[in-house]
């Protein structure tokens, strides 16, 4: 029962990623270290396929953190803006192609999306 809960949870969060307008680029410096939320909605930014406003780009997190891909960064002062990978994370991303995501199919985004739209109601 587990292994097929950790299956569900790895599959759902690897959708969530692939869904997300984060690059291969921002997944492979997920691993390397934390992100800030700065970083992602920066005019220019390298980790995006779109310019992201603050409002999306925290959405944006606040979704991977509750699928799992993601956690929040600590410091000496508490919570931060900054995120990194989790072990799930890491484990989805592995799987992938070495340069790129893979691609997401219609259905997957209409189910990632409807995921999305209903944990805001939870």
């Amino acid at each position: 029962m587990d292994l097929a809960i950790e299956r569900q949870a790895a599959r759902r969060a690897d959708r969530a990623a692939r869904c997300s307008p984060l690059r291969r680029r921002c997944f492979a410096a997920l691993q390397e270290g934390a992100v800030g939320l700065a970083e992602l909605c920066a005019s220019d930014s390298p980790f995006t396929t779109r310019p992201l406003s603050e409002a999306q780009a925290d959405q944006l997190v606040r979704w991977l953190l509750r699928v799992g891909l993601l956690r929040r960064e600590v410091d000496g002062q508490g919570l931060t803006d900054r995120v990194r990978l989790t072990p799930l994370g890491r484990r989805v991303v592995a799987a992938w192609p070495e340069q790129s995501r893979p691609p997401v199919s219609l259905q997957e985004r209409w189910l990632n999306g409807l995921r999305r739209w209903l944990s805001i109601w939870s």
